[in-house]
């Protein structure tokens, strides 16, 4: 007798076993589960929880609205510390869950870059908001992006410093990684063709914390203006450093700059960069003025250019798995790609020509510790 109740019990055990086992699924095939990669610690997390904010805003909207035939998208959201080997890793973490059907992110061109090969060899969608090298698109057939080009910001900005400024010798200080080195490239060819004379090109290694060196020798070189690609805390650090060595002269930056952190961090010396930006919180167009409203509200604070292209990225996202019949990993780039005049925080976005928007750009500017539309 005792031995029939061990066994009614391993095969009631077993059974609940089943049971408790099934439950996950079928919570999984209520969801539709996306990965973001993104910097939420170190140097670069404001502008990694810039991305988590905006996605989270749109997913959260997308649900409230019933979201996508019935089904919740839910945001698995893993921190790559702006290292593209933690990126790589989390990209490896996002395919073995069959449940992920695409990703959003990351910040970087070297981690977005780095953790390519991985989604594309799972043909997963890798969607990065930010990533602006030129040759990111080109590792794979899933790699989209929102952020323009390098091989567009840079001669912008070498159009507005040499025809509209007039600024003759430059000199360039950049972070020696994939964006950095791209940022720099793109600048100084355009600057030389207008007839710019380029006085040095400096590198620096990220985290680097002394720039007396780099900086002595430009100063001794008197620019009329330095080219500076790096991000918000290295900007910050080196442009300190130039004050307090009384170094003074026209600084331009590509976008990477655009965030409140350059300001909290550079104080007085980021007083007068000249930015170039895909977005700006006046943007008067009703996607960009909806998003501004709805970001101010949720947060508290305005929304910066990353947290636009983060949700763009999103909104583009939400808008491919709508597509009817959008149910796997392969089925979310034909969507993308069929995608015609998204109408983005950012500007219109279409993918039918390629992985690549084509967007107009802002010019910005630091006046009285606030960021403002550059109108000079």
């Amino acid at each position: 007798m005792f031995k029939r109740l061990v066994l009614c019990s391993s095969f009631l055990f077993l059974a609940l076993l089943l049971v408790v086992s099934a439950t996950p699924s079928a919570n999984a095939a209520d969801t539709i589960k996306i990965g973001l990669s993104a910097p939420l610690t170190g140097d670069w997390a404001e502008y990694g929880n810039d991305f988590k904010r905006s996605v989270t805003m749109v997913f959260d909207a997308a649900n409230k609205a019933g979201g996508i035939d019935g089904k919740q998208l839910e945001l698995v959201i893993l921190d790559s510390r702006g290292d593209p080997k933690e990126s790589v890793l989390i990209a490896e973490k996002f395919v073995a869950n069959p449940d992920i059907i695409a990703e959003i992110g990351d910040f970087s061109s070297s981690s977005c870059m780095a953790a390519a090969p991985v989604y594309e060899k799972a043909n997963m969608v890798q969607l990065s908001p930010t990533s602006s090298h030129m040759d990111f698109t080109k590792k794979g057939k899933n790699m989209f992006r929102v952020v323009t080009t390098q091989g567009i910001e840079g001669p912008f900005n070498a159009r507005w410093a040499v025809k509209d400024l007039g600024k003759k010798r430059i000199a360039t200080v950049y972070i020696n990684n994939d964006w950095g080195v791209d940022a720099n490239k793109y600048f100084v060819e355009e600057a030389e063709k207008l007839g710019a004379e380029i006085l040095t090109q400096e590198a620096f290694v990220p985290g680097e914390k002394d720039f007396t060196a780099i900086l002595t020798k430009i100063k001794r070189l008197k620019p009329d203006l330095v080219y500076l690609p790096a991000f918000y805390a290295d900007a910050a650090a080196i442009l300190n450093q130039a004050k307090r060595m009384h170094f003074k002269t026209t600084v331009m930056a590509p976008g990477s700059l655009f965030s409140e952190k350059t300001i909290e961090l550079g104080g007085q010396a980021v007083e007068g960069i000249l930015v170039a930006a895909n977005y700006f919180s006046t943007d008067p167009r009703p996607a960009a003025q909806a998003f501004n409203k709805a970001y101010q509200a949720a947060y508290g604070k305005k929304p910066n250019m990353f947290a636009a292209l983060a949700y763009d990225a999103a909104g583009l996202m939400v808008a491919a798995l709508k597509v009817p019949g959008v149910d796997s990993r392969a089925k979310v780039r034909p969507a993308l790609e069929g995608l015609k005049g998204y109408n983005g925080a950012t500007g219109s976005i279409s993918y039918a020509n390629g992985h690549d928007p084509q967007k107009e750009l802002l010019k910005i500017t630091i006046k009285d510790g606030k960021w403002v539309v550059y109108n000079r």
